[in-house]
């Protein structure tokens, strides 16, 4: 039987569990596929956002399994990629001990001995303002400072995790340690003076490798088979979706939403203003550019919000026990687009995640009166406030250099109104990627990388632009 050569490119996403099957030989999507977690675990404290590394774990191993049996096809390596910030602990023998806390978590303003919030004392010891809430070094400082943890002796992030269960071995890249904090990206280490600072011992900080690293081999009967380092999913989604490079932004709308572009990394003090290392930052890349990423913690998630106000609206008010969510999805888009037409949208400050910036900070909505104040004006409304928001990412010196936004994400392309918006706020148009799971498509592109298939950046962009959309979804 003839083999396939493919590379299988592996997303630890928020909500979601996806991988894909990359032909190296036709540089085609041979299969994706995409599994919800529904890993959250459930607490009475609202500052707490974990999900089960067990049930994780599970689906992993499940859809690995899947992936393996498949008769046809030659598995060149594993790549990986996930969502970053979040940690997970893990013990000598690289078993988690704990729950992955992920990016949303709150814990940093809990209030601690002193009356001060868990958050401001660690930027009080450092001295680094652009630490926020999710961050990994957050929750180390509580699990082992506060809680006075024994059981953990390393950490990493859950693409880091699963990468090390095949590998047997825990190492970050810079794009996943950057999102830590406490990580310098011009000479790629940990800030050991700072950690120390903070009481925490340097040797339980993972080693830190290239972004484009083997680190290890799966063992099977067939063979080994390498695997590669994980790297975070804002720089895979755009390694993974953007061909031009030099002429296009990233927008990125999942459960959060990103603005991301490349600048060269000598060119690199002519946005020192806009850089504040919390909304806006400046990312690993690679050798010779850095990513200008502006992070926004409303996303797809803010959409998804006023989804279930109007569901729940329909529970309560009309007792509807069974609402077809699809229809309501239509629905909304529908009146929305009707109100937008019309020009009824209200004003809408879409800010319910608050900014990392200022986590206190509360939406709002004005301009309301008796004819704006309906459904479809509402919603409206939150896609207008939702892009004019994400226009800010868009800096001066950029937008005239870029000619046109590359789209991804749910948030996008199951919303052709909102596009519609993004189109016309940000004056310039948008390409929807042809294809879907970007960020795991730009980690089985990082391990071609790796293994030598794609030895540049103008190879790689010869890949993505012959990528069709010949897929289907399992």
């Amino acid at each position: 039987m003839k083999m396939t050569p493919c590379i299988i490119g592996i997303d630890f996403g928020t909500t979601s569990l996806s991988a894909v099957i990359f032909n190296t030989t036709n540089m085609q999507i041979e299969k994706v596929f995409s599994r919800n977690t529904n890993a959250y675990v459930s607490s009475s404290n609202p500052l707490i956002k974990e999900q089960s590394v067990d049930l994780l774990t599970k689906l992993f191993n499940d859809l690995l399994n899947e992936i393996e049996g498949i008769p046809d096809i030659e598995i060149l390596a594993f790549g990986f990629t996930g969502q970053m910030h979040g940690i997970v602990g893990v013990n000598e023998d690289f078993e988690a001990v704990t729950d992955l806390v992920t990016w949303e978590d709150k814990s940093g303003e809990a209030i601690i001995s002193g009356g001060e919030k868990l958050l401001n004392r660690i930027k009080s010891i450092t001295g680094d303002e652009t630490i926020s809430n999710g961050y990994g070094i957050v929750t180390l400082y509580k699990w082992l400072i506060l809680e006075n943890r024994e059981d953990i002796s390393y950490f990493c992030t859950i693409a880091d995790y699963f990468a090390g269960l095949l590998a047997n071995k825990i190492v970050m890249s810079p794009s996943m340690a950057h999102s830590i904090g406490l990580f310098n990206i011009y000479t790629n280490t940990w800030n050991g003076e700072l950690i120390e600072n903070l009481g925490l011992r340097a040797d339980l900080f993972p080693e830190i490798v290239e972004e484009s690293s083997l680190i290890g081999y799966r063992k099977t009967k067939s063979g080994s088979i390498p695997v590669i380092s994980a790297m975070g999913d804002n720089q895979a989604s755009f390694l993974g979706s953007v061909s031009e490079k030099a002429k296009c932004a990233l927008l990125n709308v999942g459960t959060g939403t990103q603005l991301s572009m490349l600048i060269e990394k000598e060119q690199k003090s002519a946005y020192d203003k806009y850089i504040d290392g919390l909304d806006t930052q400046l990312r690993p890349y690679d050798e010779n550019y850095f990513l200008l990423a502006t992070g926004f913690v409303n996303g797809g998630s803010v959409y998804n919000s006023l989804f279930n106000f109007f569901r729940e609206s329909g529970r309560t008010l009309f007792n509807l026990n069974k609402i077809d969510e699809d229809e309501l999805w239509k629905n909304m888009e529908k009146a929305a687009r009707e109100s937008y037409r019309n020009k009824q949208a209200l004003k809408v400050l879409p800010l319910l995640e608050g900014q990392r910036k200022n986590p206190e900070i509360k939406g709002e909505i004005t301009n309301i009166d008796s004819s704006s104040f309906q459904p479809g004006s509402l919603i409206a409304g939150f896609l207008q406030g939702l892009a004019e928001y994400y226009k800010t990412g868009l800096f001066l010196e950029l937008s005239s250099q870029i000619e046109y936004i590359c789209g991804s994400g749910n948030g996008l392309k199951r919303n052709p109104l909102f596009v519609e918006i993004i189109e016309k706020t940000f004056d310039k148009q948008v390409r929807l990627t042809p294809y879907n799971e970007e960020a795991a498509i730009g980690a089985a592109l990082n391990a071609a990388k790796a293994l030598g298939i794609i030895k540049n950046g103008t190879e790689n962009d010869i890949y993505l632009s012959n990528i069709s959309n010949r897929t289907f979804t399992d």
